[in-house]
């Protein structure tokens, strides 16, 4: 199966700095690709560059044919990217509803079939809809920020740590939403702190460490693997 998203070899970060040296990710349609690794890995630098966010200076990024390394964020967004920051991802002082509406900005015509999609994929949050999403726990403001992109109807949606800081209930939760947009039609890439609950359920995953390469498989060969567990899982 021919890839969505493909990194070659990039390299970039911020200023004059190479956080990335060398990285190279892939994801194809309908997958769930994970990218896991020590802090300061360059996981969500990766993601960013993907997005838009940095300077890439060496290597390519490839996705659905086209070559968008040095596009703007706008740009990828309208060719069928969304991105979900760790923080700072909803609109507090807006209603679940209206922070929908906000991500449906580049979309025309009739919205019912997204709302319906979009509610359909978090249930939880249709009887909050007129509620304020700074009101929501951290575990429903994490469904609304996911729920805005795909309002969108995006081909790939990048996830930065959507797990952080909630509890353990609320983890299981986000991850059984995740494989369910992946059934839905959209692939996923997302950088996660909780990788050993991640490679569980992820398709493939990805290991970086010092912004770069270092292993890489299913979810479920990473976690088999005693080099990874020991080095980058715990143990």
């Amino acid at each position: 199966m021919s890839a969505l998203l493909s990194m070659q070899a990039v390299r970039g970060g911020y200023g004059d700095a190479d956080i990335l040296q060398g990285v190279s990710i892939t994801v194809a349609p309908r997958e769930i690709v994970v990218i896991v690794g020590p802090n300061g890995a360059g996981k969500s630098t990766a993601m960013k560059a993907v997005f838009g966010l940095l300077h890439v200076r060496g290597g390519q990024i490839l996705f659905d044919g086209d070559d968008i390394t040095g596009w703007a964020p706008n740009r990828i967004v309208k060719r069928g990217v969304c991105y979900v920051p760790q923080v700072d991802n909803v609109f507090r002082e807006m209603t679940v509803h209206e922070n929908f509406e906000m991500g449906a900005f580049l979309r025309k015509g009739d919205l019912d079939a997204a709302y319906d999609r979009v509610y359909g994929l978090f249930p939880d949050l249709r009887a909050k809809r007129k509620a304020l999403a700074g009101d929501l726990s951290g575990g429903q403001r994490q469904m609304v920020a996911m729920g805005r992109a795909l309002m969108l109807d995006p081909k790939l949606l990048l996830l930065d740590e959507p797990t952080a800081g909630l509890s353990p209930k609320y983890m299981e939760q986000i991850f059984t939403i995740t494989r369910d947009v992946r059934d839905s039609g959209v692939s996923i890439m997302l950088v996660e702190q909780h990788a050993k609950q991640a490679l569980a359920f992820c398709d493939r995953g990805y290991v970086l460490a010092t912004g770069a390469n270092r292993h890489e498989g299913t979810g479920a060969a990473l976690l088999a693997d005693r080099e990874v567990a020991q080095m980058f899982l715990g143990g």
